[in-house]
């Protein structure tokens, strides 16, 4: 682009100059053509440049610039898709938590329910009095395990708060769906996606082609530049009648000797450039095991809910033959406290498989780049942004699997 700057200054010298430069056209002189001389000059002029050829440097400038906002982008892009799986991570905890708390609670019913049959049977003179003391400690033990659950969902409930950006207090709608289904691609599809769609790696190819323009612009150094220059101003003596005069003209300036600067420059950028291609390639890398973590965990998800969910229903069933046995007198007091552990065990166990699913997924989806970012622009018709008061509704269906 063209630059035009203005300049002043005040000169003495030591013996009086002239104040616009000696032209002689004909002879002889005239008083006329000699033009007037000064000891003290004073001048002013306006300067303008403009830039014809620089070794291709100026295009390359708009190249890298235009790189590096691409590659901002795809920075903000990739915060983005973390913020967006942290949130679904840590909604489906809570929502698991959720879950676990109900477990907890129905295993407190039930060995209420238990040491209410132990007492009237300890009344009755047919059971010991080890067996309340067994009934008691199994029952604080289950209380504890509700407390502690209770609190692990405060804590994470005021994380999701935190990474939401949520300021006005309210309640979070929370569930565990059922399993998000996903599409069923080959490894070799999913890379394809995930090498067009992350924006980590567009920012890493972006960086190469950047790279790439700065070497070719360090070369560029060692052909010449070409501008085109010119002035319009005057100089002036004590009496301050200045004299106007301008130029025009084309310069160029070839670099012959710089001590090695511009190929040291080219070195660097080189050196650089190489460091940019490793990234990339180790990034590459990543990519592809994360997108075999991601498939391997979901597999393993499924095969453990399956496993989970014969196991809740074999220790529900067996929570309640054991209670009709021990009423009936079948069986002891430690066979019926055995059976409501196994059962919240498998209860956990089953929403640690769902909230492991859900997760990896999410997981998935970041691996590959398609997480649903939400729009920054508030529309008036939209009714799923959390309102400032009364109940907020977090990740739904569609905003959490799909995020992760």
């Amino acid at each position: 682009m063209p630059r035009i700057d203005v300049t002043g200054g005040y000169s003495r010298y030591r013996y009086p100059a002239p104040l616009t430069p000696i032209v002689i056209s004909r002879l002889p002189l005239f008083a006329t053509d000699i033009p007037d001389f000064e000891k003290n000059v004073y001048d002013g002029f306006a300067t303008f440049s403009v830039p014809l050829f620089k070794g291709g440097r100026l295009v390359r400038g708009v190249t890298i610039a235009g790189l590096k906002k691409s590659m901002a982008q795809d920075f903000y892009t990739r915060n983005l898709h973390e913020l967006v799986y942290n949130v679904t991570a840590v909604y489906y905890k809570l929502a698991q938590l959720h879950e676990l708390l109900g477990a907890c609670e129905a295993q407190v019913k039930g060995l209420e329910a238990h040491r209410r049959d132990v007492e009237s049977f300890l009344k009755a003179g047919t059971a010991p009095k080890l067996d309340l003391f067994k009934a008691d400690t199994e029952l604080a033990a289950a209380i504890e395990r509700r407390i502690q659950t209770q609190n692990s969902i405060v804590n994470t409930r005021e994380l999701l708060r935190s990474l939401i950006g949520m300021d006005e207090p309210g309640e979070f709608t929370i569930a565990l769906e059922n399993k998000p289904t996903i599409r069923g691609e080959t490894a070799k599809a999913y890379l394809e996606r995930a090498l067009a769609g992350r924006p980590d790696y567009k920012a890493a190819l972006s960086k190469v082609k950047m790279l790439e323009e700065r070497v070719a612009a360090a070369r560029g150094k060692r052909l010449p530049d070409i501008y085109g220059a010119g002035d319009y101003g005057g100089k002036a003596g004590d009496s301050f009648a200045f004299k106007e005069n301008w130029s025009l003209g084309v310069r160029l300036v070839l670099p012959v000797f710089d001590f090695g600067r511009i190929g040291a420059e080219i070195d660097r950028e080189r050196l650089e450039l190489m460091n940019a291609k490793e990234e990339e390639r180790a990034l590459r890398l990543t990519i592809a095991r994360e997108l075999q973590e991601a498939q391997t965990a979901i597999m393993n998800a499924d095969e453990r809910i399956i496993v989970s969910e014969k196991a809740v229903t074999s220790a529900r069933e067996q929570v309640r033959i054991e209670d009709l046995r021990y009423r009936s007198g079948d069986n002891t007091s430690t066979d019926v406290i055995n059976a409501e552990a196994a059962l919240i065990r498998s209860r956990s166990d089953h929403y640690q498989a769902r909230f492991d699913r859900h997760v990896a997924v999410a997981f998935l989806k970041k691996a590959v780049g398609d997480m649903d970012i939400p729009s920054d622009t508030p529309k008036d018709s939209d009714t799923s942004r959390t309102p400032v008061t009364g109940k907020s509704m977090v990740p739904t269906k569609s905003t959490t699997e799909e995020t992760k």
